[in-house]
């Protein structure tokens, strides 16, 4: 098979830095004088001292060949962001700027990159300090890890955006989003999967969303198993374009990957829980509330307290365990009787087992013992 020119094609690759090709390109194309060529070597070592002098020391061979390569990182990056790689409208930028504007351009970008959101999370976190910042992504030499960082954080901006406007619709503050730390998706999440649930169209006009805590999420889940999903769901609001892709983005996440599990029943509904409560955002809850959460998510729970939460019902239980007597969580009173009888009979044959001094006998016959922080009063006590 005989092969021709146009099976090959030679694509040059120009690693010099794109100031230099810029500059290149312009001198070529006569867009570039030599005057603005010496003007150039004017003022960049006036930038490269002013450089070492903020990253290190002026005085130091090794600080100033660093502030060098800084210096040309910097215009680089202005003069890739600012033309999207067209060397003639870079050259035109050279033409019509000091070389210190362009360095301060690329030093503008990089402060404006430090200012967007490093994690997407709602509540306060340590962003360091912007020398720090400057200091390391001045030294690298192409824009490729930029634009990365740029389009990264600005989609997590986007996201804490989105959850602020949806976190305000459901009563959340903004300590709450302090106090815990809140990831923008796993906020969003949650108040996609509140409006899964079947409502009457009227009454979903007329209902007042608020975000679930532990006992409310499990809940949800339990009805959304029982009684299924809805087919289509609506946001109220407000939402920019980048916006609409992120909730559409998360509803389809949600579909493909949470509902099924929500739907089978094969998974016990702690386990459920265990599986999602990562993905979304719940409310922080109340001591009292953990008995309720128990008490749903665990059959074993709920078969020793027969779906009774009170407080006077789980001390029962918890005595009769204690005690080794059949679970109640209701005794008579002559069963109660029974019961502090027994206890009384073992605590005393194990306090007179391990007792290893003698108190002193007391007029009302009455004796106290004390072991810790625990005061127990015996009657007609003898020793």
């Amino acid at each position: 098979m005989l092969m021709t020119d146009n099976d090959f094609q030679v694509a040059t690759f120009d690693e010099r830095p794109f100031f230099e090709q810029a500059l290149r390109y312009g001198t070529e194309q006569g867009i570039i004088t030599d005057e603005k060529i010496q003007a150039i070597n004017t003022e960049a070592p006036k930038g490269i001292v002013q450089i070492a002098t903020a990253f290190g020391s002026p005085y130091l061979r090794a600080e100033i060949e660093l502030a060098r390569v800084r210096i040309v990182n910097l215009v680089n990056l202005y003069l890739l962001e600012t033309t999207k790689g067209d060397l003639e409208q870079a050259a035109r930028l050279i033409r019509d700027n000091t070389f210190l504007t362009l360095s301060r351009g690329g030093s503008t970008l990089l402060k404006e990159l430090f200012a967007l959101p490093e994690y997407p999370i709602l509540g306060a976190y340590t962003d360091g300090r912007v020398e720090d910042f400057l200091e390391f992504w001045s030294r690298k030499k192409t824009s490729d890890d930029y634009r990365n960082a740029r389009k990264q954080r600005e989609h997590y901006q986007v996201e804490i955006r989105l959850a602020k406007k949806l976190g305000v619709d459901l009563g959340l503050s903004e300590s709450i989003f302090q106090d815990q730390h809140c990831e923008a998706d796993a906020l969003i999440r949650s108040a996609l999967l509140m409006r899964f649930e079947k409502v009457a169209a009227k009454a979903r006009q007329l209902e007042k969303k608020t975000c679930f805590n532990q006992i409310e999420f499990a809940g949800l889940l339990d009805k959304l198993r029982k009684k299924g999903t809805a087919k289509t769901i609506k946001l109220d609001g407000n939402f920019s374009l980048s916006e609409q892709h992120l909730i559409a983005q998360l509803q389809q996440d949600i579909v493909a990957h949470d509902l099924p599990k929500i739907s089978d029943e094969k998974i016990p509904l702690d386990n459920l829980i265990s599986q999602l409560k990562d993905r979304y955002f719940i409310r922080g809850h109340d001591m009292e509330d953990t008995a309720d959460y128990e008490a749903l998510v665990s059959k074993e729970w709920s078969k020793h307290t027969k779906g009774k939460n009170d407080i006077d019902a789980i001390f029962t239980l918890l005595l009769s365990l204690a005690a080794k007597v059949p679970n109640k969580i209701s005794l008579t009173e002559a069963a109660a009787k029974t019961l502090i009888k027994k206890i009384r009979t073992v605590f005393s044959l194990s306090w007179r087992a391990s007792s290893s001094y003698r108190m002193p006998r007391m007029k009302n016959r009455k004796a106290c013992w004390k072991t810790g922080r625990i005061f127990v009063n015996r009657p007609n006590f003898i020793c």
